[in-house]
C-alpha cells in the first residue's frame, strides 16, 4: 500500500472532522476551490497556510511539512545559524533509530530547559 499524497491525507483529515471544503477555505482564509486543488495535489500550500491548516485539522505541522518537502523556517533560522554544525550533525545521525532520535530529543529538549533557566 503507497503513501496518501499530502493532498489526500488533508481531505482525510478534513472528512474525519466532517469539514466541509468551503468550509476549511473559509478558516484558513482562502478559497474552497484552492484548498481542492490542493487536495487533488495541484497546488502546494505555501508553509503559512499549510501551518493554518494543520491547526485547524488538528494535525502534526512537521508531517504536513515532511509531506509537502517543506521545511518549517524556524529549523531554517537554526540551520542558518549554524550552517555548517546543523547539516554534519544530521548527516552523523541518519542511522539513529526511531527510539534514539525520541531519546536524543528529550536530550535536547533537557539541554534547552537548562539554558533557559540560567538566564
Amino acid at each position: 500500500m503507497s503513501k496518501p499524497t499530502l493532498g489526500k491525507y488533508i481531505r482525510n483529515l478534513r472528512n474525519k472532522r466532517d469539514i466541509g471544503v468551503r468550509e476549511l477555505g473559509r478558516l484558513v482564509d482562502v478559497s474552497g476551490v484552492h484548498i481542492s486543488s490542493i487536495e487533488k495535489d495541484k497546488n502546494t500550500p505555501s508553509p503559512e497556510l499549510l501551518r493554518k491548516i494543520a491547526v485547524v485539522l488538528g494535525t502534526d505541522i512537521d508531517k504536513l511539512q515532511a509531506m509537502a518537502n517543506q521545511v518549517d523556517p524556524d529549523v531554517i533560522d537554526v540551520i542558518k545559524r549554524s550552517p555548517s554544525a546543523v547539516p554534519s550533525f544530521l548527516r552523523s545521525a541518519k542511522g539513529l533509530t526511531k527510539a534514539q532520535w525520541q531519546e536524543l530529543e528529550k536530550t535536547a529538549l533537557k539541554m534547552t530547559k537548562k539554558k533557559s533557566q540560567k538566564r
